[in-house]
């Protein structure tokens, strides 16, 4: 059955590259060294979507570029972070639910530099999604929140989502796109230009709502953050190391089977889970003092699900933010629509759980957290 799933994958050619400029494809295929012949496909499909969406790229452009570049970012985003699979996606779903808020879509991270103009294909695009999210069984909403990594991996050559793209050159990918290691000032000011034109554009299109984020890979982006948005209000969300370590296994498995143009061992995505989870946090760690504590809220997992209003309470009253009463009953809405959801169940054995201790007992200590049962 695992077997079929594989070919399954692996004949599956759409990508989400699919909205990538010629040019921008050209130069990441050069940075990470192209991709492997069973991905081909893939390869082929998003050269070819890439040709074809030109055209509304450039009327987009035409179009758009001037009101967007006059658009401002008037009321401080509201920022999620948090590592992988440590509950952003629920906080952010459940926030979501304020009217007050826009957010990143998965429609707009698809084709971050010409979803206005293809707005009338969107139904049509959407066939071709997935159901449900291949790491969580979450289901998958073209209109939906989303992380802007998916749209930094079509802007940009340096993203967190590359990482998956290009397996092989996961290390690299990773240094760069979220600790700016080893790019020079020009690329990150490039990068850091990209960043604000979408969240303009993202702005524009929801007439200028405040901006609700969430995106793991901004935790140790935090001080480039700051810098665009000096009042940013963020929230930083935890939960239990040990599964956090089985859930992104999990998850790093899952999405490279929908999303690899290059082959990647187990050994070498285990390593990549341990080593990227303690540089990510012993960075954010330092970097957090940054942030006004007017500005910050941490929030845990295992508290959020036992007691979701509770939690969004705390965050609304830490960091001021106005009319909860107005967003309360949608906020109890999506949680009655969620009640039947069920997370997914680990076993643990020993091994894990003295590899997770060995290499993280810096966050298991801080916050206190105990071996899962």
């Amino acid at each position: 059955m695992k077997n079929e799933k594989k070919k399954e994958n692996n004949k599956n050619i759409q990508h989400p590259l699919f909205g990538i400029s010629t040019k921008k494809w050209i130069k990441l295929l050069e940075k990470n060294k192209g991709i492997d012949f069973k991905y081909f496909a893939r390869g082929i499909f998003i050269t070819i979507s890439s040709i074809f969406t030109a055209p509304a790229r450039y009327l987009f452009k035409l179009k758009y570029d001037s009101k967007i570049n006059k658009t401002k970012i008037k009321h401080p985003p509201v920022i999620i972070i948090g590592h992988w699979r440590s509950g952003t996606t629920y906080l952010h779903e459940l926030l979501f639910q304020d009217p007050k808020f826009c957010t990143i879509t998965l429609w707009n991270t698809l084709l971050p530099d010409s979803f206005l103009i293809l707005e009338p294909f969107k139904k049509f695009l959407a066939n071709f999604l997935p159901k449900k999210r291949p790491m969580d069984e979450i289901k998958v909403d073209i209109d939906g929140p989303y992380e802007e990594e998916g749209a930094i991996a079509v802007f940009s050559t340096w993203s967190f989502f590359h990482c998956l793209h290009f397996p092989k050159n996961a290390e690299e990918q990773y240094l760069k796109s979220i600790h700016f290691e080893g790019l020079t000032d020009q690329e990150k000011n490039q990068w850091k230009n990209n960043y604000l034109k979408f969240m303009k554009t993202v702005t524009f299109a929801n007439n200028g709502k405040r901006l609700l984020l969430k995106n793991p890979a901004n935790t140790t982006r935090v001080p480039m953050l700051l810098e665009l948005f000096p009042d940013a209000n963020f929230i930083h969300i935890y939960r239990n190391p040990y599964k956090v370590y089985l859930s992104t296994i999990k998850m790093r498995n899952k999405v490279l089977g929908k999303l690899a143009l290059q082959n990647a061992s187990k050994e070498e995505i285990e390593k990549q889970v341990i080593e990227n989870y303690k540089r990510l946090m012993k960075s954010y760690f330092k970097l957090e003092k940054q942030i006004p504590k007017n500005k910050l809220v941490d929030i845990k997992y295992e508290d959020l699900v036992r007691d979701p209003i509770k939690e969004v309470k705390k965050i609304y009253e830490k960091l001021n933010l106005p009319n909860l009463n107005d967003a309360l009953p949608e906020m109890q809405k999506y949680l009655e629509s969620k009640k039947d959801y069920k997370t997914n169940v680990y076993t643990i054995d020993k091994k894990i759980l003295d590899r997770v201790k060995d290499n993280w007992n810096f966050t298991i200590e801080r916050w206190n957290y105990k071996p899962p049962k």
